[in-house]
């Protein structure tokens, strides 16, 4: 059973292909992600440039894509959880619409429990 956290940009860990095969240790499936990877996004990819446990865990491996994420370095700069966190959210750099998404109902469930 994978534990269920959210990415800094809001998409859950649990459903990401990238994570799930990490977790697993499905080497089948981190090298198809990273041909998936390679040709969705325009990047060459290798089967350790897609391991990743999750970009809130200190000290964890993180994708290539992740590691170098501005939305992730600018989070952590301010000391942000999550975007949703963060006093200028939302932000024009949350462009993709899952991640506002995942984010929007993150930023939801907080105001509730602030009340």
């Amino acid at each position: 059973m994978l534990h269920i956290m959210n990415a800094i940009c809001g998409p859950r860990c649990d459903q990401c292909p990238a994570y799930i095969a990490t977790k697993s240790q499905d080497e089948h499936a981190i090298r198809r992600i990273a041909a998936e990877w390679t040709r969705d996004i325009g990047r060459t990819f290798t089967a350790v440039d897609i391991i990743c446990e999750g970009c809130r865990v200190e000290g964890a491996r993180l994708s290539l894509y992740c590691d170098g994420c501005d939305i992730r370095l600018c989070a952590l700069a301010k000391g942000s959880l999550t975007c949703a966190h963060c006093d200028e959210y939302p932000c024009d750099k949350i462009r993709a619409p899952q991640a506002r998404h995942a984010l929007d109902e993150i930023r939801t469930t907080l105001n509730q429990e602030r009340r």
